[in-house]
């Protein structure tokens, strides 16, 4: 069997990032080590939805001082302050939580930062809190022994200091001393999770490196871990939702945040490659709006009742009406089961 080419984004990377050593990135925000030591990594789940679309719930870090939401922003996403303010408003009224809480933002690089749109809803209402309640940091605004001074387990980071287009000599050398770093400061246990982490940001950042450079670098194969395979697998989603939204952009300019939403919703690369190519020939976005629903339609009827008849998938795609689809979808997930969804799709085209 051939190796896959593991994915070069950071979404999941990051969680795994938090997860095993979130105190070094609350250090990085200016947390006292004291303080940030007491942190543990922990997600709000919402059982009854799908929050985001790779976990099912929110991660934050918690303590008996309050709770940390921080998102880590490796590609372009004009929407990523209002998504961090929404993850942080859904989870404390989730669990009716008063106590305090810190969210922030770590861009890998400072255009990402720049493409972000700023929360500025409320700017004329008086005494708006809205504004400037969270903090953010821009990995490429350090140097490696910045980030070692505040932490030196934060050399995971250290990729994105250097240049991204650095000869390949100096990031062989670099990635060695990365290697060994990892080696003597995270426990036995550790060391492969945050191996696999360290190999996923030199591939985000470093775009014309191979997973064989990586693996040459750091002595292990992604793919040969369960860790790496997993952030594989939810990296090429990643990388279609991104390859989609770009799609859009490009075609209508303007796409409503609503549609990005519904694509960021989706877990399976086979559907998005699918709407990546309809978006290259549809004749306008309220065009591709009715594939997206239909798509959904049908996956939302697979996840509740398993298989779906070819006939039933047929009527699904034969309609051209919006408002049609958007109630058929809402019929989808509060239906009893899938006889009582096919009366309701006979009424419909009738």
């Amino acid at each position: 069997m051939s190796k896959q080419t593991p994915h070069r984004g950071t979404d999941e990377a990051f969680l795994q990032l938090m997860a095993v050593s979130g105190s070094s990135v609350l250090k990085l925000f200016g947390v006292p080590p004291q303080k940030a030591n007491k942190y543990h990594f922990r997600a709000v789940v919402f059982k009854e939805k799908r929050i985001e679309p790779d976990v099912e719930g929110i991660p934050m870090l918690e303590s008996e001082e309050g709770r940390v939401f921080i998102e880590f922003q490796g590609y372009t996403d004009k929407f990523i302050r209002y998504r961090l303010m929404t993850e942080v408003l859904q989870a404390c009224q989730h669990e009716q939580y008063e106590g305090k809480v810190f969210a922030g933002i770590v861009y890998t690089d400072k255009a990402f930062q720049k493409a972000a749109l700023s929360i500025n809803s409320f700017s004329e209402t008086e005494d708006c809190q809205f504004k400037a309640c969270f903090q953010e940091i821009v990995l490429t605004d350090y140097t490696e022994k910045q980030l070692q001074n505040i932490d030196p387990k934060l050399v995971v980071l250290a990729p994105f200091t250097l240049p991204s287009k650095v000869d390949r000599i100096t990031l062989l050398e670099k990635s060695q001393q990365w290697y060994k770093t990892v080696n003597k400061l995270f426990s036995t246990a550790q060391q492969q999770s945050i191996l696999n982490i360290l190999g996923l940001f030199i591939l985000n950042r470093f775009r014309d490196v191979s997973d064989k450079e990586v693996m040459a670098m750091l002595h292990f194969d992604l793919m040969d871990t369960v860790a790496g395979r997993q952030v594989y697998e939810k990296g090429l989603i990643e990388d279609a939702r991104n390859m989609l939204t770009i799609a859009l952009e490009e075609r209508f300019e303007m796409v409503p945040s609503q549609i990005i939403a519904q694509i960021r919703a989706i877990t399976r690369h086979d559907v998005l490659e699918s709407l990546f190519k309809y978006a290259l020939r549809c004749p306008g976005i309220s065009g591709f709006n009715e594939m997206l629903s239909k798509k959904r339609l049908i996956i939302t009827l697979e996840e509740r009742f398993g298989h779906v008849p070819s006939l039933t998938v047929d009527q699904i795609r034969a309609i051209n009406h919006q408002e049609v689809l958007d109630n058929l979808l809402k019929q989808a997930i509060e239906c009893p089961d899938l006889k009582s969804f096919k009366k309701i799709l006979s009424k419909a085209m009738a």
